[in-house]
């Protein structure tokens, strides 16, 4: 029986990976982060010279449509990979689960999801630090707060306005209402909120303006 080595050998790799640095920067919130690649790059180096392979495999995942504060269509895709440590020398194998979301308006937010799972799954699992903390985050307190009503639902006058409002486009085009919702982006009603909700009715009244 061969002796069993993974386990030592992927403390080795914590032991080496101490830290990653930020080179990431956010443009529009004005932050530094770690990114996947600078993760990802340190980690396969230390696991490659201890013959140490990982090889991802995606068991479930979804995408779900969201509608912005814009009013556009989005994709939110939400999964869950397995990755597996495979020790070279040995054939000893040990897996851990990630789970990453990802958001784009094209078809690239699974492969979004699939690279948060990656980055957070290495750094969970080494124990990387880069300084952040989620709890430390007190931006999404005062966004949550600054923004309490962008997430207020669609109030019942603001559905018969924008049913009427949608009406008379498609008076306008000879369209039926259907496709006038269709072209923008609304799918349900109900589910918009107040502030979504206003910019689809004034787009409406200028497109109609026009």
């Amino acid at each position: 029986m061969s002796e069993k080595k993974l386990v030592k050998k992927l403390a080795k790799v914590m032991d080496q990976v101490k830290y990653i640095e930020k080179k990431g920067y956010n443009k529009f919130h004005k932050y530094h982060y770690a990114t996947e690649s600078d993760v990802s790059e340190k980690v396969r180096e230390v696991l490659a010279e201890n013959d140490v392979i990982m090889l991802p495999d995606i068991v479930d995942h979804t995408t779900r449509e969201h509608i912005n504060q814009r009013g556009n269509k989005e994709y939110i895709a939400t999964v869950t990979v397995k990755f597996t440590f495979i020790d070279g020398e040995t054939g000893e194998q040990l897996s851990i689960h990630g789970i990453g979301e990802g958001q784009d308006a094209g078809d690239k937010a699974v492969y979004k999801a699939i690279t948060g799972a990656t980055k957070y799954a290495l750094m969970k699992t080494f124990m990387i630090p880069t300084g952040d903390d989620p709890e430390a985050d007190s931006g999404v307190d005062e966004r949550n707060q600054s923004n309490k009503n962008t997430s207020i639902l669609i109030t019942p006058e603001q559905v018969g306005t924008l049913k009427t409002e949608a009406l008379k486009m498609a008076k306008l085009h000879d369209i039926p209402l259907d496709e006038v919702f269709k072209k923008i982006n609304v799918t349900n009603i109900e589910q918009l909120t107040k502030q979504q909700a206003d910019t689809h009715i004034n787009n409406l009244r200028k497109w109609m303006s026009e």
